[in-house]
């Protein structure tokens, strides 16, 4: 199966390209990385919830009737492609044509100065074979983004045609974000989200939200078109509406901008994308498309000083260089049984991506496309998403041959544990989900005493805000029980008030030592020692 020709197309000879050599790698998951970073700017203007990954099957190849290449590399012995339906005769080296060709993305009531945006195509995504897959890499983040995206519109995600998000930072800092839904039937504004609105010249079938600051602005629009900068304008002009998925930004607001609004995860996908782009890319876009395979495209406008042929050739390069470093990072980190055993995979799953990449030159714009087998998509972002979150704190910075002690390596007692730095932040989550965020960060068991809690009225499900960072673990853990507390005239941890405790259980047997939330009355009467910022000074 490996060596069966697959068809697709290639560009038209005019095009100025160069193949793919090598296998990829961190410049793959870049790719990769644009397309999780467009769920991630989805789901910060809906909530901020918690991402867990399921093992994805192994990476194969499509069948006969795929359209997508065969790596061009005679060294890992497979085949050179076999481009039965081509634009023009495969060289070996031409760029890949587009498996799409709509017109570029209506960008109708996004606001003024918007630096940042993020197109879906909801429904056809959600009704395509690798759909329920796509959504399921994400774990609770896709599911949860569709239950969200529905409580806020009152719209099913399945009866919308499009979405569009656009992000902006105004001159006192702030962001400002606008959603557009394009639905495949009109509704009536008594059917609609409360912070929702339907433009009159949409007829029922555009509906706005947005945050209060930009509403009277962007009502005032009708929707206009607004102006965009120049580079970012040309990299619009090339996006496909009919792409499934497309995020388009300026170089400069990730930079800068990027920094309030990207945190957690996002901020570990921001810092990539701006390495990996440097200073020369000044607008990018990465559009994604599953149609009998997955396709990506990296688009990018470059400096006055730089050639863009130059620049594909550098970020082919890049990609070239960092498999090893990927590879190093996964070993550097002690990980659950079931994150090894996928993250062992994923350097295979990269090399096969970079082998089926090729860049170019195009209309004076640098361009990286690939074709993957379909279920390639889903695997992908599941594998990019685990070695995201698992343990970051232990990847090592720095020099590839430099050796960095990792957080990780400490004792697996919780107390020690504790004392890990790390951060939490999110403007809206259950007591149930922060914690669990919490023990994911830190790598030790936190467990809820769920029948001690209803003892006492205290729900696990209550919602929270927080936002924590740079701070020892057991200080987070602390202003989170603070915050759950259901009296809230507790004047602080040694106040009999306060309900909301935990405490340090041993390994016993099979079960590993855990943090257990309990409360106060419970910890007492089965004898149970608390730590020390919950006693009184007096003792």
């Amino acid at each position: 199966m490996e060596h069966e020709p697959i068809k697709i197309k290639v560009a038209d000879e005019s095009v100025s390209s160069r193949g793919r050599r090598s296998g990829g790698n961190s410049g793959a998951l870049l790719l990769l990385g644009g397309i999780a970073l467009i769920v991630i700017c989805v789901a910060v203007v809906l909530f901020w919830p918690r991402q867990v990954t399921t093992t994805p099957t192994a990476l194969e190849p499509a069948n006969t009737a795929a359209k997508s290449a065969q790596p061009n590399d005679t060294a890992s012995g497979a085949e050179s492609p076999a481009t039965t339906t081509s634009a023009a005769a495969d060289d070996g080296e031409s760029l890949w044509s587009s498996p799409t060709d709509g017109p570029p993305i209506d960008c109708s009531y996004l606001l003024p100065g918007t630096q940042l945006l993020v197109h879906v195509r909801v429904a056809d995504l959600l009704s395509h074979a690798e759909g329920d897959k796509v959504v399921a890499a994400l774990g609770p983040w896709g599911q949860q983004i569709t239950q969200q995206l529905t409580e806020t519109t009152n719209v099913e995600p399945q009866a919308i045609d499009s979405l569009l998000l656009g992000i902006r930072q105004t001159s006192s800092g702030s962001i400002d974000f606008v959603v557009r839904l394009l639905l495949r039937q009109a509704v009536t504004p008594d059917q609609i989200g409360r912070d929702c609105f339907l433009p009159t010249e949409g007829e029922g079938k555009v509906l706005v939200w947005c945050t209060p600051s930009a509403l009277g602005e962007l009502k005032s629009l009708q929707g206009e078109q607004p102006l965009f900068p120049r580079e970012l304008q040309r990299v619009l002009d090339r996006t496909d509406e009919q792409r499934m998925a497309t995020l388009v930004f300026a170089g400069k607001f990730l930079q800068i901008s990027g920094e309030k609004f990207l945190l957690g995860t996002a901020e570990t996908l921001r810092t990539a994308l701006v390495d990996f782009l440097g200073d020369e890319a000044t607008a990018t876009s990465i559009s994604a498309h599953w149609d009998d395979n997955f396709f990506v495209e990296l688009v990018s406008t470059v400096t006055l000083n730089e050639r863009p042929h130059r620049f594909a050739a550098m970020l082919e390069q890049r990609v070239a260089q960092s498999p090893d470093q990927v590879e190093d990072s996964i070993l550097a980190q002690q990980l659950h049984p079931h994150g090894r055993k996928v993250l062992a995979r994923f350097p295979a799953m990269l090399r096969k991506l970079g082998n089926y990449t090729r860049s170019g030159e195009e209309d004076k714009l640098s361009l990286l496309r690939c074709y993957l087998p379909v279920n390639a998509g889903h695997n992908l972002l599941m594998a990019s998403e685990l070695l995201l979150n698992a343990n970051p704190m232990s990847i090592a910075v720095g020099p590839s041959d430099t050796v960095v002690k990792s957080q990780t390596q400490l004792s697996s007692d919780p107390t020690a544990r504790l004392q890990l730095t790390t951060s939490l932040v999110f403007p809206k989550e259950t007591l149930q989900k922060a914690l669990e965020m919490l023990a994911e960060d830190v790598g030790v068991p936190i467990q809820i005493a769920g029948n001690d809690l209803q003892l006492e009225g205290i729900t696990k499900n209550q919602s929270l805000a927080i936002e924590l960072r740079d701070r020892p673990a057991g200080e987070i853990l602390l202003e989170v029980l603070l915050r759950a507390n259901p009296d809230r005239t507790a004047s602080g941890p040694t106040d009999v008030k306060q309900k909301l405790v935990y405490v340090i259980r041993k390994a016993t047997g099979s079960e590993p030592s855990a943090i257990v939330v309990t409360t106060r009355t419970a910890a007492k009467r089965r004898g149970e020692k608390l730590p020390d910022v919950f006693e009184p000074a007096s003792r």
